[in-house]
């Protein structure tokens, strides 16, 4: 496992970003959450070595622990992303939304029916934000789906959105 930060920092969108880690994590360290910025990470997956091989390895990639991969600010960044991603292919990369109804208007031209190498997975926390953003995420063209119930803020009952889902993880 290996994780890609290309960008860092967010702003709360959600019931559960209440107990976000990122916010947490870095009120500890006195980093301002709120300041959206490119890493220097940014490049990470096709940075090779000297004899040409990638540096970072086949793996499984956790992309954007430190954002959420569709926050409005890193649009223009976005299209390089997905060209790396794209580019090894060798790799399976996995991100989590709380902005999945940004979904369409963030995927590249050739995203067709989804790219073999991506997992997206939907963050929900409550009933509320489970039929809004699962009702979006049930009719995406994603190859592989998650639906991640975190912070979990009270029962919640998502059957009707479980088709196509490959697993459901809460918290």
């Amino acid at each position: 496992m290996t994780s890609w930060n290309p960008w860092r920092g967010c702003k709360r969108c959600s019931d559960g970003c209440k107990y976000c880690y990122i916010h947490a994590g870095d009120k500890k360290r006195k980093i301002d959450t709120s300041n959206i910025i490119l890493t220097k990470d940014f490049d990470k997956p096709i940075r090779k070595c000297k004899n040409g091989n990638y540096k970072m390895k086949s793996s499984l990639v956790y992309v954007c622990f430190q954002s959420d991969f569709l926050i409005e600010e890193m649009d223009p960044y976005r299209n390089e992303v997905w060209k790396m991603i794209k580019e090894r292919s060798d790799c399976m990369f996995l991100f989590l939304t709380k902005r999945i109804q940004r979904f369409e208007q963030c995927i590249p031209e050739d995203w067709s029916d989804g790219y073999e190498n991506v997992i997206v997975g939907c963050t929900i926390e409550n009933q509320k934000n489970a039929d809004f953003k699962l009702s979006i995420f049930k009719d995406l063209k994603i190859k592989h789906k998650y639906i991640i119930a975190q912070p979990l803020l009270e029962q919640i009952n998502i059957e009707k959105y479980l088709e196509n889902i490959e697993c459901v993880i809460a918290g």
